[in-house]
């Protein structure tokens, strides 16, 4: 990051309101909090207290948050129409950069987020906007996964009243839904085909899908999930990154020379895109293939059956970086060790 960013803005954000915290002109010794709204009125609140009662220079600025999904999108608008500098971090990376922190607010957050800021400006990311071809499948996606949830919420009962053998009650539900599983299905199907539409009508997504779904156990929705995520595999283009970011990369937990237990993988995560790769896995280890091979082979071993999982996962992460590294589809034979 250039030399001349001298103000640096955490930002801590709900649904409501939006804290920031201001480290200014490079002075750490006072940071200056604030509160404004989460909506459009809250937004010119904040050109004032920044432009206007501080006098900030916003080329001169930095604006650094925790992605938080919808909550964002009214201040990522916002400072995008600025053409301002913005560092959307993951929580997991400020939270291990604090170390041991007492007392937790909105307020508290801002100050470490922009402490983080300040502290690691030689590493920062700046943040580029999604296509709105990007934003549309992310909102498809989201979509389904509603609907899925829907579905089953529906389903599940009925399913639970026949494997009891109780058919009467079974029928009784599958009566009164079934116009409403319809409908699901049928919103679903809709989905899925105007998803295959966009990949059909995009000549970038086309090409990250076709490479994508090269990959043994990356489908439809899990490569366009990583596309949206990763905002067109610009955000994290090497495998260790991503596979962090999705939360399979095991962490060895040790102290001085002792080994505290196996390698585990953090909590902190992209959760619905670490659901899909295992759904992928899943699938994978059930069909006739070299994963399938991979997972008898280390559970023969005596390896943990949910280890060898999470590194099927972490290969097809691997696989997937490097296919879309290299512009061209999965080829077993080529597969180096690490992939």
């Amino acid at each position: 990051m250039g030399a001349n960013i001298t103000n640096f803005i955490g930002i801590d954000i709900s649904k409501s309101q939006i804290d920031i915290a201001l480290i200014k002109n490079n002075d750490k010794t006072e940071i200056i909090p604030a509160v404004f709204e989460n909506n459009a009125n809250g937004m010119k609140v904040l050109t004032k207290f920044l432009e206007e009662t501080h006098k900030l220079d916003l080329t001169q600025s930095i604006f650094c948050m925790e992605y938080t999904g919808i909550y964002n999108r009214c201040i990522l608008e916002y400072l995008t129409e600025k053409q301002c500098l913005i560092w959307l971090e993951m929580p997991v990376q400020i939270i291990k950069s604090m170390g041991l922190q007492r007392g937790k607010s909105d307020s508290i957050d801002a100050k470490k987020i922009a402490n983080y800021a300040y502290m690691h400006r030689e590493d920062a990311k700046i943040w580029h906007p999604r296509r709105a071809v990007v934003n549309e499948i992310h909102e498809l996606l989201s979509l389904r996964e509603r609907l899925i949830t829907s579905r089953n919420m529906l389903q599940v009962p009925i399913d639970e009243m026949k494997s009891i053998g109780d058919k009467k009650t079974a029928a009784l539900l599958q009566s009164n839904c079934k116009l409403s599983l319809s409908a699901i299905a049928k919103n679903l199907e809709n989905i899925n085909k105007k998803l295959n539409d966009i990949v059909n009508s995009d000549e970038n997504i086309k090409k990250l899908y076709e490479l994508s779904t090269s990959v043994p156990g990356i489908g439809m929705i899990t490569a366009l999930a990583a596309i949206c995520y990763t905002n067109e595999h610009k955000s994290y283009n090497q495998g260790k990154q991503l596979a962090c970011y999705v939360g399979v990369a095991p962490f060895e937990h040790s102290s001085g020379s002792s080994v505290k237990g196996r390698n585990r993988i953090s909590h902190m995560a992209n959760k619905p895109l670490k659901k899909l790769l295992h759904l992928g896995a899943m699938a994978a280890i059930k069909s006739n293939g070299e994963l399938k091979a991979y997972y008898v082979r280390k559970v023969s071993e005596g390896k943990n059956k949910m280890s060898v999982l999470n590194a099927i996962r972490n290969k097809m992460i691997l696989r997937l970086t490097a296919v879309i590294k290299r512009g061209t589809p999965y080829q077993q034979q080529y597969c180096g060790v690490n992939c």
